[in-house]
Formats: C-alpha cells, structure tokens, sequence
C-alpha cells in the first residue's frame, strides 16, 4: 500500500523557502479579506504580479471564490477564498476540489499560504488539506501485469507543505501530524477493501491484520473455529461452515494503555467475499462483494490509529473474519442456529450473514463489560436505498447516543444519519420455532430491523452502536475521498469515542 510522506513540510513566516520547489501555490484566505494580504505573505514579485491580474479580472475578496491560473510557465497558483463559515464536509471537499485542479501526471509539490483566520477555520482548513492529499495519492492494489516501461514509472505523488505565521507553527504542526496519521488509515481502509477475493482470503487477511497489530504494539488472540466450536458460537459457525478452507475465525486485538480506564470494544464485519450463500447473489449484486469485509478494516485501522497516537482508552478490536460461499456444506434458509448467547435463530436468507457473524462476535465483545460497543459493517442495501452513497446509518440501543453519533459525523466530516431503534421494530422478527428471525422475507425497513436483530446479542447493560456502511461505495467523489471506496468510519470513529466520554 502507498503510504508516503504527503505532507512535507510546515514553514514559519521566519524561515526562508525556495519557491523553485513548488509546481503550485495556494493562497487561502477568508471572505473579506484585503488584497494586501497578498504583500504581507507572498513575496514582492509574486505579490505584484497576482495584484495586476486580479485588477484585470475585477477580482475582489469580498464573496468566497475559488480561481486558479497558471503564475509562470511552470507554477500555477489558486486564490481561495473561504466563508466566515464553514464544515468539516465542505472544508474537505473543497480541499480536494482546489488540489486536484492542480496535480499533474507528474509529481506535483503545493506550497499552501494560510492568511491568519479563526482558529476553527485553522483548524478544518489543516485537517482538510493533508487528508485531501493523502486521498489523491491513495493508489489501488495492482494485479496487471507491468510491461518494461511500466516497471521504471514511478507512480505521480502530490506534496504539500504550508506556510503560516510563526506563532500559529506549533499548532498547525500537530494538527498536520493527527490527520496525516488519519488519513494514512483512510487509505490502509481502501486498499483492504480493494483487495480481490481470491487473494484477501480469510487466512491471509488473519495474517495481514496480525502483522500490522503486532507491529504497532497491540496484542492479538485468534478464536479459531475450533475455539468457537467450544464456545458454542454457532451463529458464526453457521456462515463459517461453507468457506472451502478452515481458516475463519475471529482475531481481537487489544490496545491497554497504562493510564486508560474507560474501555471501547470495536466490532467489525470482515466477509473476504459473499456470494450470498444458497440464496445466491445475482451478478450485478454479487460484483464487489470482496469489499463486504470492510467494516472490520475500519475496526483494524481505529485499533493500529490507537496505539500511534497513544490515546487514553482501552482499545479492542473485533474482527469476524470469514467468507459466504456456496457450497454443499453451506448453510440453508430454515435451519435453526444457536448462537453464542443462547438464543435460537431461525434463518430465513443466508444472504443475511453478516447479522449473523456480527451477532455471536457482539456477544463476545460485549460479556466483556466495556463502556461501550461500537459495531461497524457493510450491513445492508436497505440503508443506500434510505439514504444513499452519501451518508451512513447509525443506530443505538441507547437513545442519548443518536445525537452523539449524528454530532461525530458532523465534526469528522464522514455524516451519519441517526435512525430509531424502538422494540416494536422487532416484530416482524418473532418466529414460531426459534427465539429470534435472522430477517424477514420480504419488504419491511431491513437496516433498522437488521440493528434491532443485532441489539439483541448485546449483553445486558451495555451500551451499543452500530454503524451500517452505506456510504463505502460512493456514486460520486465524497468529502475529500475522490473515488470508491471511500474508506468510511476511521475519522467518524476517530470522533465518535473521543465524544463519548
């Protein structure tokens, strides 16, 4: 996976810069603002030169614009002029709009001039910037074979590098540093999901995910099916017993910090590929589907992201690891399973597995008593029907955490939309052989039902949130994400347990 250095470097007004290294300058200042902020942060030559063509063009800073133009023969520069105002969604998806206007199939390095502004604006602008970068640098996994000429390329990188007065410096270079760390996990994201099928098999993606882990500090245990066998998890078991190979299982990873006391479970679906089981995907639907193990390579990155930044909080990671196969050992529409907690579920659509491996790795999760449980998965199509590619489903089995979960989808600039969680949602889930329906048949709102089912494998007071994924596959760019997939859930989650506190 590509990770290299995007953001390059943060100068004080004091030091000196040859200007002979950028292909592209950006000057970004609010609304409002007077020309002369050009004098004061660009040099004299530059500053003269912009003035004339701004005074051709009638240019003024009095509404938020955005204008790039070519300030010799080989650096271009941008004038950006933001809003009083301004989210973290739009602050991202503006800064990947104004970078992408300037990389070039070439290696492309942006000297970004920050005007002095509201210390929020800062802030959004830094964050934006670095994570809009490290987005257009994000290179999916290659499989085709490179000709001669292709083996010496060296794939085009975009660097950025800010400059700024030299009492903002300090500031800026730690928030430059937090979402590089970020985005760089974004991205760690993208490339697991991008992985094909046939090659993030359920035991290399154990493997993959241990390596990172252990190099990052964290503890790792493997519930192999053997395990789970033992410990009853047939809900698991269930999905589990068509894979062709006995690899599957589910790999927790734990971050202990010394001084950290509150304790956060993070649960993630990780489907290598889903055919749909017996009730079989049809093409269309089943293309893509060596991304539905997504949700646990959110659950890793927040884990790895943890321990880089040495939070305060007890971390653990969930990830159930395994694949939906057809075949002859492959479970079957009305079999009744027992899972982890006991209780019996009739299955009515194998195609539903993901509640399934999800429910017995929340009982798991949850017998462990953390403060709170935060599940992420790439769940169901009913939430992209309700919503969209745009925003994510989240759900709760505490009211009080709905407008905590939609406040860190505003703040991380990843929304998420809060959707109710009320028993009478289960109804339609009563069965007349077993405890508990996987799903219904047919109709009904199966993103909220599919979060009712799996509030029901959560242990007795603890609290719970379930993010559903609906957003991994974007239509269009989203945010500073400039293709699918888009790696949703590092900065939500990022967001989401610093709120919670």
């Amino acid at each position: 996976m590509n990770s290299s250095q995007t953001l390059k470097k943060i100068y004080s007004s004091q030091d000196p810069i040859n200007l002979k290294n950028f292909q592209a300058q950006v000057l970004v200042v609010q609304k409002g603002a007077s020309s002369q902020t050009l004098v004061k942060l660009l040099e004299k030559a530059h500053a003269t030169k912009i003035l004339n063509f701004l005074k051709q063009r009638k240019f003024k800073f009095k509404s938020s614009a955005h204008l790039t133009f070519d300030l010799s023969s080989s650096t271009k520069f941008s004038i950006l002029v933001i809003p009083q105002k301004l989210t973290p969604f739009s602050s991202l998806e503006l800064s990947r709009e104004v970078l992408s206007s300037l990389k070039t199939e070439k290696s492309t390095s942006v000297l970004i001039h920050l005007a002095p502004m509201d210390s929020s604006l800062e802030t959004l602008l830094t964050d934006s910037f670095v994570s809009a970068a490290i987005a257009l640098n994000y290179l999916p996994p290659k499989y085709a074979t490179p000709s001669k000429k292709e083996k010496s390329k060296i794939d085009p990188q975009l660097t950025i590098s800010f400059k700024l007065s030299h009492s903002r410096f300090a500031r800026v270079q730690k928030l430059g540093f937090a979402a590089e760390a970020s985005a760089h996990k974004t991205n760690l994201v993208r490339h697991l999901a991008q992985r094909a099928g046939n090659d993030l098999t359920p035991e290399v993606y154990v493997k993959t995910a241990s390596d990172l882990a252990k190099k990052a500090g964290l503890k790792t245990e493997f519930f192999s099916l053997a395990e789970l066998i033992k410990l009853k998890a047939g809900a698991f078991l269930a999905v589990a017993q068509g894979a062709p190979e006995n690899t599957s299982g589910i790999l927790k990873l734990s971050y202990y910090p010394k001084q950290g006391k509150r304790k956060i479970a993070l649960v993630g679906k990780g489907i290598t590929f889903d055919t749909g089981g017996n009730n079989l995907k049809t093409g269309s639907h089943m293309f893509g589907m060596n991304n539905d193990m997504a949700g646990s390579a959110v659950v890793l990155a927040l884990c790895l992201l943890a321990a880089e930044e040495q939070w305060p909080i007890q971390i653990t990671g969930y990830m159930a690891i395994t694949e939906n196969i057809l075949s002859a050992k492959a479970y079957r529409p009305n079999d009744v399973i027992t899972s982890l907690k006991g209780k019996t579920i009739e299955v009515i659509d194998t195609d539903a597995e993901g509640r399934m491996v999800l429910a017995d790795t929340l009982t798991l999760a949850s017998r462990e008593k953390p403060d709170l449980v935060i599940d992420f998965a790439t769940l169901t199509g009913s939430v992209i029907r309700a919503l969209g590619t745009q925003y994510c489903g989240g759900y709760s089995n505490r009211k009080q955490l709905l407008s905590v979960i939609r406040k860190a989808g505003i703040l991380s600039g990843e929304r998420v939309w809060a959707f109710p969680n009320d028993s009478d949602y289960g109804r339609c889930l009563k069965s007349d052989i077993a405890d508990i329906k996987q799903c219904r048949l047919t109709g009904g709102v199966d993103h909220i039902e599919a979060a009712y089912f799996l509030s029901q494998f959560i242990e007795k007071g603890v609290d719970w949130i379930h993010i559903d994924l609906g957003a991994m596959d974007p239509e269009e760019p989203l945010a500073h994400i400039p293709k699918k997939p888009s790696g949703f859930g590092v900065r939500f989650g990022k967001e989401l347990i610093h709120l919670t506190k």
